[in-house]
């Protein structure tokens, strides 16, 4: 066979092979909404199960074929599935529009003070003051965040140096002047006491469990225990220990700390693996 005919076969079948493959495309695509945050935004893959979460931005990527399902999901937005099309494949940029979750509530009639239940009309007939803050009131460190009772018993537990020198006169005063000068060596036993005794140690496992519950709470307030629970194919009623069992690790402390949900959300698809061995 010719070799020019040789090469025009291999270039056909080539062809052939490539249009009967399913290409990967990497997706981009924005999240937007009216009123909620659009960061944390959990996308899913249905098909090749693999996720990622939007940016600050609502900016996101992941790796899509034709015809892939995607979710779209978070506590604040109703959940939405797109089918990815041609016209998907070949954007530079997709936008995607969320639409709030609005919780309805039932009607109710409200007796004291006269109220209707019409929250304009009665805010105005209430007359109502602003509340006064210590931030509407503009005091210095309003905006610092306030230690918790863990936070502040560890900080009384271990406050200070172990050790400290002083210059005292001889009568036991401080001096400012070189004359009758000593040294003195100041023991802080009640730190040396609380580090001995273990109770520095237990009060800083308690400043690490605290800190775990209140981003057990975050984790579950972005993604829901139901979305954690379809996602990793575990039941519902294990999503608690779960998180708890992740929260744990070791490797997870330092990974907590930047509270960055994309790579905590990586870290959960790990871990749900070895989490359902344990409850085998």
């Amino acid at each position: 066979m010719p070799k020019h005919s040789i090469f025009l076969f291999t270039a056909v079948l080539a062809t052939f092979l490539g249009f009967g493959q399913d290409n990967t495309t990497l997706l981009k695509g924005k999240v937007l909404s009216t009123k909620n945050d659009i960061s944390n935004v959990l996308i899913i893959n249905l098909n090749s199960k693999k996720s990622t979460i939007t940016d600050s931005l609502g900016l996101f990527s992941i790796e899509v074929k034709l015809k892939d399902s995607l979710r779209i999901t978070a506590v604040q937005y109703l959940p939405k599935e797109i089918v990815i099309s041609k016209s998907h494949m070949n954007s530079s940029l997709i936008t995607i529009k969320l639409i709030d979750n609005v919780i309805d509530l039932n009607e109710v009639t409200v007796t004291p003070y006269n109220l209707t239940g019409d929250i304009d009309r009665d805010i105005d007939r209430l007359h109502l003051e602003p509340t006064v803050t210590s931030y509407s009131l503009g005091l210095q460190n309003a905006d610092v965040t306030k230690m918790t009772q863990s936070e502040r018993l560890l900080q009384e537990a271990d406050r200070g140096k172990y050790v400290s020198l002083q210059t005292m006169d001889e009568y036991g005063k401080l001096i400012e002047i070189l004359s009758y000068v000593g040294l003195s060596v100041k023991v802080n036993t009640h730190k040396i006491m609380n580090k001995v005794s273990g109770r520095t140690k237990s009060l800083e496992e308690m400043v690490k469990r605290d800190e775990n519950m209140a981003l057990e709470k975050e984790i579950i307030y972005k993604f829901s225990k139901q979305t954690i629970a379809e996602h990793f194919n575990i039941p519902e009623a294990n999503i608690n220990g779960f998180l708890s069992y992740c929260l744990s690790q070791p490797d997870f402390n330092e990974l907590s700390d930047s509270r960055n949900m994309s790579e905590i959300w990586k870290y959960l698809e790990s871990k749900s693996l070895e989490f359902k061995k344990t409850e085998r």
